[in-house]
């Protein structure tokens, strides 16, 4: 009978480093395949929307969630992928936390960018979550390679910003029925096409004083960002009756139809309209052509008085009663050979004589013959 006891003495020593390594690996192979490995989740809520007006600018968070599904504690790192390149920036994306197993752990996100970016435009990115070690309480953290990612767009807010252009904003003055046309533009300076409208805040209050818009009340043009529209005009007509001076105002408004929160853009042009009845009065006159009015009076009149009253003289000095209730008549002549006597003296030698008369009288006839010959 064959003796195989020195073969299996042979075999066991050439298999006893293998069985000793198999003893060693035994405790793990079971157990991880019990536990199914590392695990993560990652969840964020969803896509951020970034607010970039010039006077509210400010970041926005993102919320984030990760999850260890697995039965050992884990050790997960947190990375990003973003393409918002100078323009919007990102924080809080990149960071390690420790999660205890089937526990969750909160991270926030930021996102901040600059002011005027077009409504348009969106930035992608991608957060990724990474096991990077596992840990059984009581053993070696193992090293091991687990991932996962959420991805989304960082939204661009849109914002509406309108400027209304009214060059010339002096005081319309207009007579009854007369009509003017008030020449306006307007600019989009939103971050978006926007289609910008003009009205008349007070037309309510302007169509019971009488006016009215022949043309329309209202404009709207539709503008790229930074786009200025062509000129546009309203038309007004003023009240057709109008029974004192009417001093108001046209109160232009525009607005964004992009944004209905935006403030509008307000500009008021005075308007004034006489009365029927100061037409041709000097109560439709200023106050210095009233002056220079009265002044030419006063003076027209005082060369009518004086001419007035050089007739009285010159009447008077023809005619000087005698003592037998004749009348006589005395003229003066001016000749030519008195070079030596001025003017002056003659007018002293003619009240000299109107001094001589005892009777001096002109009578109510002699004045109206006299406003006859004017």
């Amino acid at each position: 009978m064959p003796d195989y006891t020195d073969g299996w003495c042979k075999m066991l020593k050439r298999s006893f480093p293998f069985l000793i390594l198999a003893l060693f690996l035994l405790p793990l192979v079971p157990l991880s395949s019990a536990q199914g490995g590392p695990g993560v989740n990652i969840d964020c809520e969803s896509n951020p929307e970034l607010n970039v007006h010039p006077l509210y600018n400010e970041p926005v968070e993102l919320i984030c969630t990760i999850e260890n599904t697995s039965s050992a504690d884990e050790t997960i790192e947190i990375s990003n992928e973003f393409e918002g390149g100078s323009s919007v920036q990102i924080q809080g994306a990149s960071d390690e936390y420790s999660v205890a197993a089937g526990e969750t752990e909160e991270f926030t996100v930021t996102f901040t960018g600059d002011t005027k970016i077009p409504s348009t435009e969106s930035f992608d990115f991608e957060i990724i979550a990474t096991v990077t070690q596992w840990v059984f309480p009581g053993e070696l953290p193992e090293m091991v390679q687990s991932n996962a990612s959420v991805t989304g767009k960082v939204e661009i807010g849109t914002y509406g910003i309108v400027e209304l252009l009214i060059s010339d904003k002096s005081t319309r003055t207009m007579e009854p029925s007369d009509e003017v046309i008030i020449n306006l533009q307007f600019t989009n300076r939103g971050n978006d096409e926007d289609r910008v409208e003009v009205r008349i805040k007070n037309q309510a209050e302007l169509e019971a004083l009488g006016f009215s818009f022949p043309m329309s009340s209202f404009v709207a043009e539709d503008l790229a960002i930074d786009a200025t529209s062509p000129v546009r005009e309203i038309l007004l007509r003023a009240p057709s009756d109008v029974s004192e001076k009417i001093s108001t105002n046209v109160q232009f408004e525009a607005s964004s139809t992009n944004d209905p929160d935006a403030p509008v853009s307000a500009i008021s042009i005075p308007v004034s309209v006489e009365s029927s009845s100061s037409s041709g009065t000097l109560t439709g006159l200023s106050e210095d052509s009233q002056d220079d009015i009265i002044l030419y009076g006063a003076i027209g009149g005082g060369v009518i008085l004086f001419f007035i009253l050089v007739g009285i003289i010159t009447r008077s000095i023809k005619k000087k009663p005698s003592k037998e209730g004749e009348s006589f008549e005395e003229t003066i002549d001016l000749n030519e050979e008195d070079e030596g006597e001025s003017l002056g003296d003659d007018l002293d030698d003619l009240f000299d004589d109107l001094d001589d008369f005892d009777d001096l009288s002109v009578s109510e006839d002699e004045f109206d013959d006299l406003l006859d010959d004017f």
